[in-house]
C-alpha cells in the first residue's frame, strides 16, 4: 500500500488593497468613454455595434455592482471601540 502524501500547509493569499471609490469612479468613466468612442466608430455596423453595446451594458452592470459594494463599505457604521 502506498503512503499518503502530506501537502505542506499553504498560507492564505494576502488581501489586495481595495480601490478607493474616487479612483473607481474615475476608472469607470474612462473605460466607458473608450467604449463609447469605439461605438461612434462602428455606428451602423450590423455586427460590431451590437457587440460593443453588449460590452458597454455588461461593463456598466459589473462596475455598478463593484461601485455599490465600495460605497456600502465607505458608508457603513463602524463598531464602537470600548
Amino acid at each position: 500500500m502506498a503512503a499518503a502524501r502530506v501537502k505542506p500547509m499553504q498560507t492564505p493569499p494576502r488581501p489586495t488593497p481595495r480601490e478607493s471609490t474616487e479612483a473607481m469612479v474615475r476608472n469607470i468613466g474612462r473605460e466607458l468613454a473608450e467604449i463609447e468612442q469605439g461605438m461612434r466608430g462602428c455606428r451602423g455596423d450590423l455586427v460590431a455595434e451590437p457587440k460593443l453595446t453588449g460590452t458597454w451594458m455588461a461593463h456598466l452592470l459589473i462596475s455598478s455592482k463593484e461601485l455599490l459594494h465600495n460605497l456600502l463599505i465607505d458608508t457603513a457604521k463602524r463598531p464602537q471601540r470600548l
